[in-house]
């Protein structure tokens, strides 16, 4: 199997910037967030949006590949949510006609990122952590215990708290599996970040935004390579 790294890395290296050097350079804020489920990571990237003054990229990023792939939107939401092993995508591709090839999936989830991190914006799992990882961009894991982010779903859900422990344990499940199938990589590598959060003891996520915001200012831009 070839190394992922040196694919994403030869992926990124054929788009140009303007002066002819090879680089992912971001004309506005990137950050990428890895989250647990419960951590309250999809809040901190939405008001780290609003004070960056970008958008916030998660959903739309399987908008854009099944754009690419043609692909039925129904059927990408289901790759995304955990089902992006081999066989699966060849199971996809039996029901429904569809050319669903894993190496085609993950190219056009590449591209799609890489696309993002030259305009800007807060990205939201899908492995960008690992793809953007030398192009500048803020790496963020955002996690907490097993215990608390469950009682945290039970709260904004109004579930109880067997059911909350289920649903934390089946979404990192399925987000570890989507990193570890496309990247082999575990999803929760602190080598892949540059800064990790727990969020048990924070109840005004304002300040892990704030904590971000610092964080970014510390971040070197990456060196433009000549041609």
């Amino acid at each position: 199997m070839p190394d992922v790294q040196e694919a994403i890395q030869a992926i990124v290296s054929t788009i140009n910037t303007s002066d002819g050097s090879r680089l992912v350079s971001p004309e506005r804020p990137v950050v990428c967030i890895s989250r647990d489920c419960g951590t309250g990571g999809d809040e901190v990237a939405r008001l780290l949006a609003e004070r960056l003054g970008v958008d916030v990229y998660d959903r739309i990023i399987v908008e854009r590949i099944s754009q690419r792939l043609d692909a039925e939107p129904e059927t990408m939401r289901a790759l995304d949510a955990g089902a992006s092993h081999l066989r699966d995508l060849w199971l996809y591709s039996l029901v429904t006609g569809q050319n669903l090839n894993a190496d085609h999936y993950k190219r056009h989830l590449i591209n799609v990122i890489v696309s993002i991190g030259r305009s800007g914006g807060v990205i939201l799992g899908r492995g960008a952590h690992l793809i953007l990882a030398n192009s500048g961009a803020l790496r963020v894991r955002i996690t907490g215990s097993h215990d608390i982010c469950a009682r945290r779903i039970a709260e904004t859900e109004g579930i109880d708290i067997e059911a909350a422990r289920k649903r934390v344990e089946e979404v990192n499940h399925h987000r570890g599996k989507f990193v570890w199938d496309h990247f082999q990589e575990r999803s929760n590598d602190p080598r892949t970040f540059d800064l990790i959060i727990n969020t048990d003891h924070i109840s005004d996520l304002q300040k892990v935004v704030d904590m971000l915001i610092d964080a970014m200012k510390m971040i070197r831009p990456p060196v433009p390579q000549p041609v």
